[in-house]
């Protein structure tokens, strides 16, 4: 097929890049639309639609796309279509997978629905296909190693990977739509010599399915954070919740009504893979095919960073009272760290300081319970569920500080261990003596730092920001001397 030339332009500089794309993933099972703004630099889209089409239904029987299912396809595309004209979006990604790919009548399909989209569709092959949603996670999971399984309607995609870098990758024409037997599935996996060659590695789950079967693990084990991506669970356990689906899946709680017919097909894949592959922990993903190419078209080196900090960053923006606020809050706090990975310690301060002002407009009696609850919904996959939970309870207490009868959400109790618990409400208390000590400004902020040493925390002020310190301001300080187990000192530096 003839390759748009969107997919081998170079991206624009990111300063002049402002332009809304799409990208819409044409799978055996759904076809989803998702729009982004900013090129795709800020990774919440502002829209996001997915249509059960089954695009690929009986095509392991007859090698062919049926026409009915290629009418529903194209009438959705039909409507994509229309949503983008109203959005003005003029850049779009159009991808086939595995359903496309196979049929020996995917001209039937792919004619009419260019047509009626005004783009052409890429049809991505087996490599292509793999590498996209590689890059999709390692865009989100930095320096992920493991095996990466992304289970569709059609197809399999596995990829090896090793500190980011793909070591090995298949697609396998097997998925949850597919008539397959175990022993079939079996046979398909043991001719892929890699896999298994190394015991006990980490198995990233993409797609529905595993999607699925991490509601159904949330619903099972009571988990407290009901988040999927970053969801991580031992491989015996997701293996017991695929055993039960396969031999009853009404006893099964927490999957999609949606999900439910395809869901033992996919769950002997997922039990087959995890036992050839030899894993031993098992982690949901949310990152898609999507991601990947929006990582390979849209963005750049420098804006390969870190979509946590792109999310508050954005937040901050959009949200704050005062500019340059953020910068001067992470210099001043910096010296709180109380871990020794300090690349870690840094990376979450940044983000709590840019939230600092987070829902700073809300009434204040829940004003500290809607900031951690809207952190830790926080639409980013490159943030452990651990991480979340550090800054949801780090910007809980910026608002609340200490007192106890104010409403907080109960996940706040789960996941983090006692050291980084303490660590959260240290950098929450000094954000709040902070941001009360400036106002909320940036103006005084860099008239003050912090020192550490002999279990004393000397708040150093220069003496053009010395009539800011009351009473108010030095119980605040002791809290904050208090949380990391130090005595509290002021000096008025003249």
């Amino acid at each position: 097929m003839t390759i748009a030339s969107v997919y081998t332009m170079a991206p624009a500089k990111a300063e002049t890049r402002t332009e809304r794309v799409a990208v819409i993933d044409i799978g055996s099972n759904s076809l989803r639309l998702v729009v982004y703004a900013n090129n795709g630099r800020y990774p919440f889209p502002l829209f996001n639609e997915r249509s059960n089409c089954r695009l690929g239904a009986n095509l392991d029987k007859t090698g062919i796309l049926n026409q009915d299912r290629i009418d529903v396809a194209v009438t959705t595309i039909t409507r994509f279509a229309h949503v983008l004209s109203n959005m003005g979006v003029s850049r779009v990604y159009a991808v086939a997978t595995a359903a496309v790919r196979r049929a020996t009548n995917a001209a039937d399909f792919i004619t009419p629905a260019e047509a009626a989209l005004g783009h052409p569709i890429r049809v991505l092959s087996q490599s292509e296909e793999a590498h996209y949603v590689s890059k999709g996670l390692v865009l989100n999971i930095p320096g992920a190693s493991g095996i990466v399984a992304d289970l569709g309607g059609g197809s399999l995609e596995i990829v090896r990977l090793e500190k980011g870098e793909v070591k090995h990758s298949i697609s396998l024409n097997i998925g949850h739509l597919s008539n397959v037997s175990d022993k079939d599935i079996d046979k398909a996996l043991a001719g892929v010599k890699w896999l298994g060659a190394k015991k006990d590695l980490k198995l990233y789950g993409v797609g529905g399915s595993f999607r699925a079967l991490g509601l159904a693990f949330i619903e099972e084990a009571r988990y407290p954070l009901s988040v999927l991506h970053g969801l991580k669970m031992d491989a015996d356990d997701a293996i017991d919740i695929l055993n039960h689906i396969v031999s009853d899946i009404s006893d099964v709680g927490g999957i999609p009504e949606g999900r439910k017919k395809t869901m033992p097909t996919a769950a002997r894949v997922m039990r087959a893979l995890m036992r050839t592959a030899k894993v031993a922990k098992l982690e949901i993903s949310g990152t898609s095919i999507r991601d990947g190419v929006i990582a390979a078209y849209e963005l750049n080196d420098a804006e390969r960073a870190d979509f946590l900090l792109a999310v508050c960053s954005e937040i901050y923006q959009n949200n704050s009272r005062f500019p340059d606020v953020p910068e001067k809050l992470f210099t001043f706090l910096k010296p709180l760290q109380m871990t020794s990975d300090s690349k870690h310690f840094n990376r979450l301060l940044e983000a709590a300081c840019y939230l600092a002002d987070f829902c700073w407009n809300e009434h204040e009696d829940i004003r500290g319970d809607l900031a951690a609850r809207r952190v830790l919904g926080l639409p980013a996959n490159c943030i452990t569920h651990k991480d979340r939970i550090w800054l949801a309870l780090a910007i809980y207490h910026r608002h609340v500080g200490l007192k106890q009868n104010k409403a907080r959400p109960r996940e706040l109790r789960h996941i983090l261990g006692e050291a980084h618990r303490k660590q959260a409400v240290a950098i929450g208390l000094g954000l709040r003596f902070a941001m009360f000590f400036s106002g909320g400004t940036a103006t005084d902020l860099g008239k003050i730092r912090l020192s550490v040493a002999k279990k004393v925390l000397t708040l150093h002020v220069e003496a053009g920001a010395a009539a800011l310190i009351d009473e108010h301001a030095e119980r605040r300080f002791t809290l904050l001397a208090q949380s990391i187990k130090c005595s509290a000192s002021i000096i008025i530096e003249h």
